[in-house]
């Protein structure tokens, strides 16, 4: 989805910001914030038009993506943001915690997901949305860690072969046995 948002001539680059504790995910159901920032470095090293950013380390928790984007807003008034997301992701915005903030904030940038309508909610209508060019592909996250707990490689089709690398020798996920 990264060179979907990025050829999508909205934005120049895509900063990419890790949240420390999801509100929306069990903590144990994650790496650690240094686990996570280390196989983004792995993925995205030579990408120049793509920034990580633990922005959210230094805004009080929940971290609410309203509150990211306000904090965002105060330090950079000069620029535009975009919240980039999935298709599957706009279907499920309004269960957010103070979705109708993030409206005043920001507009949408959405990328397809396979088996998901793009199509607006109506209860998003207040949202400017734009679309971007996406061949959609069936990999998740999810199905990504079972897969890994479950002692399977994912293909380099579904995650990078460097972070394969890296969830198998730090041990995460479950991956003990993996590749073995």
């Amino acid at each position: 989805m990264v060179s979907s948002f990025l050829n999508s001539e909205l934005i120049d680059d895509l900063w990419i910001i890790l949240t420390p504790t999801p509100p929306h995910k069990h903590i144990s159901e994650l790496a650690s914030f240094t686990d996570r920032w280390n196989m983004l470095e792995l993925v995205f090293a030579n990408r120049d038009t793509v920034h990580l950013s633990d922005v959210e380390q230094r805004i009080p928790s929940p971290h609410y993506t309203f509150r990211t984007l306000a904090y965002l807003k105060s330090c950079y008034p000069d620029k535009s943001f975009y919240l980039c997301i999935g298709g599957d992701t706009l279907q499920t915005l309004s269960s957010w915690y103070d979705y109708e903030k993030i409206a005043h904030k920001t507009e949408l940038l959405v990328a397809e997901r396979p088996g998901v309508p793009l199509t607006r909610p109506s209860e998003l209508e207040p949202f400017t949305v734009h679309y971007c060019e996406h061949e959609a592909i069936a990999v998740s996250s999810t199905d990504i860690r079972k897969k890994l707990a479950d002692g399977k490689m994912p293909g380099p089709d579904e995650l990078h072969p460097a972070v394969v690398e890296y969830i198998r020798s730090e041990g995460l996920y479950g991956s003990a046995g993996f590749g073995s």
